[in-house]
């Protein structure tokens, strides 16, 4: 009998802590991290069971599941319907706003001389923000262009911003976050372009702030799995992959910028995250131009 006829009905009260067993078998992690490979692209190795078994355990509780014995064959057999929540709980999304600003002063000055060299036709450029999490590299780009080209809405100019887990995708879309997020970015700007919302609930508890309609205009977002077809056209005058590549082997890393050189013209811009280099920018169409930034040439 499949698995799947013994999962309880979703209304059920889930298992308490102590009736499941948190202990992760070898055997069950290497069919969990394949799986991970597979879908993701994300190559986890033997240091990170803790993490797996932490990231997973919450779906064994969700499904009323006993073991992960038990999650990895409902996995396996289920991959359709329980794929969303498997690639959402394994993906990292820690980021915040104007992370590693210098990005964000390049992507201004590039831009500023690639609008200069143009005629006076209303200017298309598009940015990409790949592995967007909850969005707020997203916004910060948006605020960067609205508070550098005052003439922006005269141009096409916009941001695409995807990601694979679609939980980020929809708070990104919502553009609400907690004050904490804003440690880092100047009042003036927050004042600028958010306003504040009531609670949106318990995961997101205390007072929140909303993205105006001028930012949310610049962008959309989308769900994309760096691993499978990419729906997009471009060309693509500046791509942020960062703080991606630290999950992936180093032959899926040469293939998805492969795949970028191929969106970009001479002149574009790739920024990677500051612990992720390309090992022969040359070889693959890129010139490296200061700290995890590199040109298309």
């Amino acid at each position: 009998m499949s698995l799947a006829a013994t999962i309880p009905n979703s209304s059920e009260s889930p298992l308490r802590r102590d009736q499941i067993c948190t202990e992760l078998s070898l055997a069950d992690f290497e069919t969990l991290r394949s799986i991970v490979l597979q879908h993701t692209g994300i190559s986890l190795n033997a240091s990170k069971m803790e993490l797996v078994k932490r990231r997973f355990l919450p779906r064994l509780r969700a499904l009323h599941l006993h073991d992960f014995g038990e999650y990895v064959e409902y996995v396996k057999e289920n991959f359709e319907s329980e794929g969303v929540n498997f690639c959402n709980a394994i993906t990292t999304n820690l980021t915040s706003f104007f992370r590693e600003q210098h990005h964000f002063e390049l992507v201004a000055t590039m831009l500023r001389a690639m609008l200069a060299r143009r005629d006076r036709k209303p200017a298309r450029v598009r940015l990409w923000s790949a592995g967007c999490s909850a969005g707020q590299e997203a916004y910060s780009l948006a605020i960067m262009l609205r508070e550098n080209f005052p003439d922006l809405d005269r141009l096409d100019i916009r941001i695409l911003a995807t990601d694979l887990d679609e939980n980020c995708l929809n708070t990104a879309r919502r553009g609400i976050y907690p004050q904490k997020e804003f440690e880092k970015m100047h009042e003036p700007l927050i004042n600028r372009y958010f306003r504040e919302v009531s609670s949106p609930g318990r995961t997101m508890p205390g007072r929140c702030f909303e993205a105006d309609d001028g930012l949310k205009s610049l962008i959309t977002f989308n769900k994309l799995n760096l691993m499978h077809t990419w729906p997009v056209k471009g060309p693509f005058e500046f791509i942020l992959c960062r703080n991606v590549f630290i999950y992936f082997d180093k032959d899926t890393q040469l293939q998805i910028l492969r795949k970028f050189a191929a969106l970009q013209r001479p002149g574009s811009y790739l920024c990677l995250g500051h612990s992720e280099i390309i090992p022969n920018p040359p070889s693959l169409g890129y010139q490296m131009t200061g700290k995890t930034s590199y040109r298309r040439v």
